[in-house]
């Protein structure tokens, strides 16, 4: 089984880098060659993607229902705890299934991955 970690650095809608790492993740879940332990971190910006309650009419996506998806497929979605503090996201605006995470969380990830993946 091979260990992926994806890191997200990007804010949800003002590019589609979170967009296209989430459709990686998909993918990745998706495909049937070999398995995939996926664990997903989200900082910066990104924190703002796991957010509950997102309305997107203009766009052809939601991300909410992205990560719902990946949560689903048992991948664990973690927020960085001092990215998450200094935008005032809380775990209860958070959709459900993912977490507040550390930089301990993001290292013992790191270090059981295969490969990482920063986007």
């Amino acid at each position: 089984m091979q260990r992926i970690l994806i890191v997200a650095h990007a804010s949800p809608y003002g590019t589609e880098k979170l967009f296209n790492s989430l459709r990686i993740a998909l993918a990745l879940k998706d495909q049937d060659e070999q398995a995939i332990d996926l664990k997903l971190f989200l900082m910066s910006d990104a924190v703002f993607g796991a957010l509950k309650n997102q309305t997107t009419p203009d766009l052809s996506y939601n991300l909410q229902q992205m990560f719902e998806i990946l949560l689903a497929q048992q991948v664990p979605i973690l927020s960085c705890k001092t990215c998450a503090q200094a935008r005032g996201v809380t775990a209860e605006m958070m959709i459900d299934g993912a977490h507040i995470g550390t930089l301990q969380d993001l290292t013992r990830w790191t270090l059981a991955a295969d490969k990482v993946m920063h986007i």
